[in-house]
């Protein structure tokens, strides 16, 4: 039986306003010209789909309960709100906390509300009920990660009035504390130089940093268009032509070696970083892709010992490795000093194309050996034969997959549709601890319509039209339940940088890859694609009855035993079918995929066996 969902027919509910508005892209900001005009179709029931409704949102005056008029507004900007906490320049702050300030009043009685920023993003930009801002003198708790820095401010303003915000008051900062078991030693994402040194005897190719010109050879890429996070990383040769074999390795090695940094206070290091490999053949031997940690060793002719973390220099090792992929190494039995570094050699000695690139490294610290011992916590390999011993899983940490593994003992996840128990009863299968995020396919319920684009439309702008005037859309909602074991916690949108981008459309920021939308033939082909890039996640829909709703916009995530919805009425939450034949097709939504040139999915999951649902549709046309 299916189970009730907040519906986009629905009339007058706040459900309706949540899937109409919340998550998805709102109306463009005042003056910024038209999105969608008007949208009228047919579901599957016969009733009218619209995007011309609107959701209830919050009143932008005092509610008025004695009859008498709401007060007026301010005549001027409210006072600048003074910050109370976290203090301004701490440190060791736990990763969950709120943010708080001194309320400030109006003199007409009028209500004030707030913007809370956190590096910049708005946190409080449309709430559940779609009202901005929020009330009070603090937000949270929040999510953050560990050991990094933020830095956050609050505006004052009264809903509905113009000309009443506050001058943004100080901006603070604070650095979140480790997580008592490894402390960052380094860390580059190489915005900017921290004085990588290069070397090596190439004739070509040498590391550079920068945003690497997209090459391809054969077919495959030879090096990607982008870098694994931001707009800078190191690559081997600046190619600006994109031929495949300018600039890359040629004729021997080119070495990149970190600046040093200090492991004496630590039992165990580990390294994090995303790299790409690319060689063409292998008709010789010594072409390789070398990682290594440098140990300070005065007796040796270099001034170091050299612990090898990782070594490609076979074809079988090179196929799959021209993504950007996520690896982390862990040295155990090293000598742990002070002055150690980091190398990475490309070497390419014969014919052929040889490229490497290098991101987002991180060097930690460890203050025990467990990390070592291969026991629980302990390093893991998940493609190994027998990666943990006994009954212990080898399972991915954390929110974003950074390739970090290790051995842990299976919990139950959540039953679902019903978990069978009182409120917290986790009776499924065993498996990793960790969210598992889905699609519904019976919540899907597509229908078609027609959308007027204008030209300076947010659909035609973030690529969910193919052409401006009127197009003819396949639309349909997506519910994805968390059934796994634990949430799926984002937190505030900058502990995650590379999975958001700002649109300049919509002057918010977007979670890139949500979910792909692709609408497939009777011959396998894809005839028409669609994207979602979700504002929020948030917990819309509690399928298991705990009433667990922790994430909105300004901290973002799904709960276990909760859900979040995309309804059909949402920007982008459709597949343009304007040049798409009638006839029968298969709908394919696709969950937590690998982004462009990237090895794996972004979120971490205890299963991905379930992100992909196919229902058949047929198009009836314009």
């Amino acid at each position: 039986m299916r189970m009730p969902l907040p519906s986009r027919r629905t009339p007058a509910s706040v459900a309706v306003a949540l899937l109409l508005t919340l998550p998805g892209c709102p109306d463009q900001p005042s003056g910024s010209g038209t999105t969608e005009g008007e949208d009228t179709g047919t579901t599957s029931h016969g009733t009218t789909g619209s995007t011309a409704m609107t959701a209830t949102t919050g009143s932008t005056t005092a509610e008025d309960t004695t009859g008498d008029p709401p007060p007026a507004c301010p005549g001027g900007p409210l006072p600048t709100p003074s910050l109370v906490s976290p203090a301004n320049a701490s440190t060791e702050q736990p990763i969950e906390l709120s943010l708080c300030w001194d309320e400030v009043g109006s003199e007409t009685g009028a209500p004030v509300r707030y913007r809370v920023f956190v590096d910049g993003i708005d946190l409080t930009e449309g709430g559940k009920l779609g009202e901005p801002g929020t009330e009070g003198s603090c937000l949270g708790p929040l999510d953050f990660n560990y050991e990094q820095e933020y830095a956050w401010q609050v505006q004052a303003f009264a809903p509905g009035c113009e000309g009443t915000d506050s001058a943004p008051s100080d901006t603070w900062t604070f650095l979140t504390a480790p997580d008592g078991i490894t402390v960052t030693v380094f860390e580059d994402d190489f915005s900017g130089d921290q004085g990588w040194e290069l070397g090596g005897d190439a004739l070509d190719g040498a590391w550079i940093r920068g945003n690497p010109v997209p090459t391809s050879y054969s077919g495959a890429t030879a090096q990607p268009d982008d870098c694994a996070g931001g707009d800078m990383c190191m690559f081997t040769g600046q190619n600006p032509l994109g031929a495949p074999s300018s600039a890359d390795v040629d004729g021997g090695s080119t070495t990149l070696t970190s600046p040093p940094f200090d492991l004496s206070p630590y039992a165990a290091v580990s390294v994090t970083l995303d790299r790409f490999f690319f060689k063409s053949s292998f008709p010789e031997s010594g072409t390789q892709l070398l990682v290594e940690l440098l140990i300070p060793d005065a007796a040796a002719p270099s001034g170091y010992q050299a612990v090898v973390l990782e070594q490609l220099d076979s074809e079988d090792q090179a196929v799959g490795a021209n993504t950007w992929t996520p690896k982390e190494y862990v040295a155990c039995g090293a000598q742990m000093l002070d002055g150690m570094r980091l190398r990475l050699t490309a070497t390419d000695l014969g014919t052929g194309i040889l490229e490497s690139a290098v991101d987002d490294v991180v060097v930690r610290g460890h203050t025990g050996t467990s990390v070592c011992d291969g026991g629980e916590g302990a390093i893991c390999d998940p493609n190994a034969a027998t990666p943990c011993t006994g009954d212990l899983l080898c399972c991915a940490q954390g929110t974003f997959n950074h390739g970090v593994y290790r051995c842990s003992t299976p919990v139950p996840s959540v039953t679902y549709p019903v978990p069978g128990g009182p409120i917290g009863t986790f009776n499924g299968p065993l498996g990793c601890d960790a969210p598992d995020i889905f699609v519904r396919e019976d919540a899907v319920d597509p229908y078609e319509s027609d959308v007027f684009v204008a030209e300076d439309s947010c659909l035609l702008y973030e690529g969910c039209v193919n052409a401006p005037g009127w197009r003819h859309v396949l639309r349909f909602d997506t519910y994805t339940p968390n059934a796994g074991s634990r949430d799926l916690t984002m937190g505030v949108p900058s502990n995650h940088p590379d999975l958001y981008h700002y649109s300049e459309c919509h002057g918010h920021y977007h979670f890139d890859g949500y979910a792909n939308y692709e609408l497939v033939d009777g011959g396998g082909a894809v005839v028409a694609t669609g994207h979602k890039q979700a504002f929020c996640l948030i917990d819309l829909v509690d399928w298991s009855g705990w009433d667990n709703d922790n994430y909105d916009c300004g901290n973002q995530g799904i709960s276990v035993g909760m859900g979040d919805v995309y309804g059909a009425g949402l920007d982008c939450q459709f597949i343009d079918v304007t040049d798409v034949a009638p006839g029968d097709y298969v709908l394919r939504i696709e969950l937590n995929q690998p982004l462009q040139n990237t090895a794996v999915p972004p979120l971490v999951e205890r299963d991905y066996g379930n992100n992909i649902a196919e229902l058949p549709v047929t198009i009836a046309g314009a």
